[in-house]
């Protein structure tokens, strides 16, 4: 969401709590990361970058966050939230792993497609935005994993599939989608999920499957 869109507080006596003005200042402030990011890209953006698209004073900043990297970290948090919402909604009373695993897939491209912005956030920013938030980066991509490895019951050979598929699917899924964006193509992420799809049941399904099962989910 832009700063904008959520609008300044009334001035004088308006009735918040403090509480309920601390989170809306932290909302603008989060969006106005996003948008300086967007702008400029996370090593160039300056406070004054981020209290200016936020239309929020220094003192409210560092009321809310220390520093950039926090508040970039913040931002992320809020992202990476609600693509776990999305996925989660997406494989509601679907059954089979493989078509689970494309649901949350489809739901997750659609949500960065729609929100490229965002998805540069995400996805490239967050390689230039410090080692915390790369860490987290790391962390947040990990969740993959044990969803992914469900998939090694779907054929007897699957509990023999070296350990580190899951973290070497995850790298392939990952890259994908960097360079989609950062070729500023992330609208076409929706376009790729045949790509993606295929990529995330490959080692599980093998070749022929995965291939006509990413090609069913255009």
């Amino acid at each position: 969401m832009a700063a904008d869109e959520l609008g300044p507080l009334p001035a004088g006596r308006h009735g918040f709590s403090r509480e309920q003005v601390a989170h809306h200042q932290r909302e603008r402030l989060i969006a106005g990361l996003a948008e300086a990011v967007a702008e400029k890209g996370y090593a160039a953006v300056t406070l004054s970058d981020i209290v200016r698209h936020a239309k929020v004073s220094r003192r409210v900043f560092y009321a809310s966050f220390e520093g950039k990297e926090q508040c970039f970290l913040a931002a992320f948090e809020v992202v990476f939230d609600h693509l776990r919402e999305l996925a989660t909604e997406a494989v509601e009373g679907v059954d089979g792993w493989p078509q689970r695993t494309i649901a949350a897939t489809r739901a997750a491209l659609a949500f960065f497609a729609a929100e490229p912005d965002l998805a540069r956030l995400c996805l490239v920013e967050s390689r230039a935005a410090g080692s915390a938030v790369a860490a987290r980066f790391n962390e947040a991509a990990g969740e993959l994993a044990p969803l992914l490895a469900l998939g090694r019951a779907e054929r007897p050979e699957g509990e023999r599939l070296p350990a580190s598929t899951e973290d070497s699917t995850i790298g392939s899924l990952v890259s994908l989608a960097y360079r989609t964006v950062a070729a500023s193509e992330a609208e076409r992420l929706e376009c790729l999920l045949p790509d993606f799809s295929e990529l995330a049941l490959l080692p599980y399904l093998g070749p022929a499957e995965a291939a006509r099962l990413g090609a069913e989910a255009a």
